[in-house]
Order: structure tokens, then sequence, then C-alpha cells
């Protein structure tokens, strides 16, 4: 009787504890238990053999979701789609609006907005460099073609990166003098700050672009994100895969007169400074500090703060917030977000690739579900 009782006594225990580590498993965060006036989803470089990025989009898009993430307002993509067909990038953003909408089949596919990377050729389905009104936030894009990874190629670079910081300074200073002060999403493939890549000209002429935004900031709320560099010794000192700056921090910005492993200045940064997530591949890291885990991220919007979170397969990895030097007003906070309205390159070639490539992939996919 007594060994009865201990079996059974211990069987309970093993069906307790694992009851326990279910629920652990499957125990949802905080992250949204409060209620952001907007969501945005944020991701950058598909590159992976095969169909692998693309199918990590939908799982982590996943368990963003069931973790209580609404459905997104935008999802913003930071270029490089492919290691394959000669830099083609539309049946790889088709793949992305399949996944979205197989998650969220209420969503919109066009609020993924995607930008040109570094192993992009144009395509009709990007959008042009510049600012776009998104109700309740703006959106400055920067394609490849207007602020090059290539930066040491002379005059011409140096030529191509003023023209667009130029463009995006009166932009904003156009915001500020007419007294807009919604937040700013600044999205780009390419980074600010220095890394090793820099020996060999990369981004050696970001320094305009963030004494742009520097400035700006200081009345304007803004955040800059982008992709490219996947961790590994390029990102370690500001945390690999997985980073984030905040204002005041120090940031290393490249000397646009000389490229190489020392020449960069230290600046204080005046506004959010984050990577997009990647979700094809992370380089090994070469600090016990720095990571290399493929995430999604999301920035989400409230009256007096803005909140950064990154997901893995695995559910949240991390959560950052600021205060906002401007706070949000009742109005702005109920305006609709606008990604709609947005013209891309050429809509009746994206309409066409839609409807001829759609099929196809949408057929591959269940091959290969």
């Amino acid at each position: 009787m007594k060994k009865t009782l201990i079996k059974i006594s211990s069987l309970i225990l093993i069906i307790a504890l694992l009851i326990s580590l279910a629920v652990t498993a499957f125990a949802k965060s905080d992250a949204f238990a409060e209620e952001a006036y907007v969501n945005i989803v944020t991701f950058s470089d598909c590159q992976d053999t095969g169909m692998g990025a693309y199918k990590r989009f939908g799982k982590v898009l996943k368990v963003m979701k069931d973790d209580g993430m609404p459905q997104p307002d935008s999802l913003l993509m930071g270029g490089d789609y492919t290691k394959i067909l000669a830099d083609y990038a539309t049946p790889g953003m088709i793949q992305l609006r399949e996944h979205y909408v197989n998650t969220y089949p209420q969503g919109d596919p066009d609020d993924i907005i995607c930008i040109q990377g570094n192993h992009d050729q144009k395509v009709a389905g990007f959008y042009p460099t510049g600012m776009y009104d998104m109700g309740t936030y703006c959106l400055f894009i920067m394609n490849e073609d207007d602020f090059p990874w290539k930066q040491s190629a002379g005059k011409k670079n140096e030529a191509t990166v003023k023209a667009t910081a130029e463009k995006l300074d009166n932009t904003l200073n156009s915001m500020i003098s007419s007294d807009d002060l919604r937040p700013v999403i600044v999205l780009t493939h390419v980074p600010l700050h220095h890394t090793l890549r820099n020996s060999a000209g990369d981004n050696m002429y970001a320094s305009y672009i963030f004494n742009v935004l520097n400035k700006a900031a200081e009345k304007l709320d803004i955040i800059f994100i982008f992709g490219h560099n996947h961790s590994g010794t390029h990102d370690d000192y500001i945390g690999g895969s997985v980073n984030y700056m905040a204002p005041g921090d120090s940031i290393r910005i490249p000397l646009s007169d000389k490229a190489g492993e020392d020449c960069y200045t230290n600046e204080t940064l005046n506004f959010t400074y984050t990577n997009c997530g990647y979700i094809g591949y992370a380089e090994n890291s070469k600090t016990d500090t720095s990571t290399n885990v493929l995430t999604l991220g999301a920035i989400r919007f409230f009256a007096d703060k803005i909140v950064i979170l990154k997901y893995t397969e695995d559910g949240l990895f991390c959560e950052d917030e600021i205060d906002r030097i401007n706070p949000a007003d009742e109005s702005a906070m109920q305006a609709a977000t606008q990604a709609k309205n947005m013209q891309r390159n050429n809509q009746s070639i994206w309409e066409f690739e839609l409807s001829f490539f759609g099929p196809i992939i949408r057929f591959i996919m269940k091959i290969f579900a």
C-alpha cells in the first residue's frame, strides 16, 4: 500500500512538473499588456538558401501575434531579399506578403513596405527615396541607390549621399517649421555607425546623414533603423545582431575624408538607433556580450513613450523604451496610417508581377510548407 502511494505521489509530481513546463513554454510576456496606438513590425536581410528566411519571418510573426501583438499598422523591411535570382527582389517580396496574410488573415499585404538593399536591383515594388505621411507618424525611406554601401569610389558617391542628406534636411526642417511633431522613422539598409567594413569604404559619408538627423532630433522624436551588417565583427561593439542605442549614447561615425579601422569620431546620439532585425542569417559574434540571434523587431508608439521590442522564435528577446520629447495629443493618436497611399516605382508593373508570380509562388510555398 505504501509503495502504491509513493508511485501515485511520484506520478502526480511528474504530471505537475510537465504541466508547469508546458505553461512556462507557452507563457505570454506582458509586452503587449499596455495598448499602443501604433504597432510596427521591422525586419531585414532575407538572404538564405531557399525559403528558410521567409518561413522564419512567418514563424516569428506568429510568435509575436500569440504574445499579443495586434495586427500591425505597417511592416518595414530594410532590404536584401535573395542570394539568387540575380538580385531580383520581387518573388521574395511576394513570399513575405503571403506569410503575412497567413498570420494575420485580415491584414493588408500592402502594409509591408519594402526598400532596396545592396543586393537588390531596383524593382517596381520599391518606393522611391523620400518622406511619406503615414498618418500617425512619418516615414523617410533611403534606398541603397541613394545611400549606397560602397562609398569609396570618389566624388560621385559623396555627391549622392550629400543629395540624400539635403533632401532629408529640407523635409525635417519643413516639419519643424510647420510644428508637425509626429515621430519620424528613418528606414535604410545601410547603417550610420563605423565598423570594420569602413576600411573598404562602407558608409564612408554617413556623417552627412547623421548630422542632419542629430540636429533635427533636438526637436523631433526620430528612430533610425537599418539592416546590412548581420552582426559578426561589424556590430559587436553595439550588441551584434540585436542592438539598441538611445539618445545620449555615444556612437562612432565614419570620417568623410578617409576610410579605415580607426577613422571615426565619437558623437552623442540625439535619436534612437537600432537595427531592423535579421531573419536570414547572423554571423558569429566575436565577444561574449554580443548576440547573433535572428529576430523581428517591433516599434510601438504611446502618447508619452516609444517602446522597441525584438522577438525570436522562442519569444520576447528584449524590450527598451524611451521617453518622447513630443508627447502625442489625442488627434495624432487617432489618425489612421496611410501605407496604401504610397506610390511605388511603377504600380502597373508591380500589379502585373503580383498577378503573374503570385499563383506560382503560392503553389511552391504549399509544396515546401
